[in-house]
């Protein structure tokens, strides 16, 4: 069963109850409580938002988005410095420190289309090196962008030897 079927069997089991309600008990408030109480209850025992419950189709698309390329970079690694934690006490001005990571941005040739790679951390690439990458492949429309993403885990400069991998 789908989140859409869940759905529509909470508020169901909500209005079939809400009748039944209304009709034997003619204190409003103790219609709402009651009301209420169903649903939450209805809620729990459906549980629309379940992960674990995962159709066919999507076990399949998990599957298929491992990327794992022979490629050839298109352009050189742009390196960014990216906030990820702050820390700081507030006594007039705000005495602190901001702590970052690194990530690369470049982009390949595969299979006749441009794929942007991101890197989490430093990963220097020149254009027109062979690459051997190895990550989590994104579709455009996943992700609110035009074209595909390569969340990378893994990079290895077949050209300069280097190996950039994340532990």
């Amino acid at each position: 069963m789908n989140k859409k079927e869940k759905i529509f069997l909470i508020i169901g089991i909500t209005a079939v109850a809400s009748v039944f309600i209304l009709l034997a008990i003619d204190d409003w408030m103790v219609d709402f409580a009651v009301i209420t109480g169903v649903f939450l209850f209805s809620v729990l025992i459906v549980d629309p938002l379940d992960s674990r419950t995962k159709n066919e189709n999507e076990i399949r698309e998990k599957e298929e988005d491992e990327f794992g390329s022979e490629v050839m970079a298109a352009v050189d690694s742009r390196i960014y410095e990216r906030p990820s934690f702050f820390l700081g006490v507030p006594f007039i001005f705000v005495f602190g420190g901001i702590w970052s990571k690194y990530e690369s941005v470049f982009s390949i040739e595969h299979e006749g289309q441009t794929v942007v790679v991101l890197y989490h951390g430093l990963c220097l690439v020149s254009a027109e090196d062979r690459l051997l990458i190895r990550g989590k492949w994104y579709r455009g429309k996943q992700v609110g962008i035009q074209g595909n993403v390569v969340v990378a885990n893994r990079v290895e400069n077949v050209s300069s030897g280097i190996v950039f991998e994340k532990a």
